[in-house]
């Protein structure tokens, strides 16, 4: 596995060695020693799998501490365009966003550190996606961002017309930058 830096401090691409033959592939998803030493992060407790039709938008979501969660992002079938926004006060990309197509094709993976915003949007007829996270799902403390918050001008490759969002993540309100996160 090769861990590729983002624009954004601690969220990082994960490029899997693909071992290919006339019988197909084998690959190693995920390897806890090497996501210890490189990334120090110690575990994961859940893991989750959402299937999505084309132009469904799910986000943004996170969690507040002390249940702030850490993921990783992979898509078994199918090709997302996923984003992410830095909602870390104290980080030097605070308030910043980044983008990245990931699919079965391309078996990137997206790691996540906690204090950050996601979602993602279908471009596939249908995408399954997996994440694992580092702390349990805690609904009391589930938030979110609306996807289209005029103030990150987030780049969906369609419009909030066009898009299908359930009924929470279209109420997610836009971000209150006088507010720590």
């Amino acid at each position: 596995m090769e861990i590729i830096k983002s624009p954004l401090q601690g969220c990082y691409l994960l490029n899997e060695k693909v071992i290919e033959d006339s019988r197909g592939f084998f690959l190693e998803t995920y390897n806890y020693h090497f996501i210890k030493e490189k990334i120090n992060l110690d575990h994961f407790v859940q893991e989750n799998e959402s299937f999505s039709y084309k132009k469904v938008i799910r986000g943004m979501h996170y969690q507040e501490n002390p249940y702030s969660q850490s993921k990783i992002i992979r898509v078994l079938f199918g090709k997302i365009w996923d984003i992410v926004i830095d909602l870390r006060p104290d980080s030097p990309s605070y308030l910043s966003s980044f983008g990245v197509e990931l699919s079965h094709e391309n078996r990137k993976q997206l790691f996540i550190p906690s204090g950050f915003a996601h979602g993602f949007a279908v471009t596939s007829e249908f995408a399954r996606v997996i994440y694992k996270a580092n702390k349990p799902y805690m609904p009391h403390l589930e938030r979110g961002i609306s996807p289209f918050d005029p103030h990150f001008k987030l780049k969906w490759p369609f419009s909030k017309h066009d898009s299908i969002l359930s009924d929470k993540d279209l109420s997610w309100p836009v971000f209150k930058y006088d507010e720590k996160q």
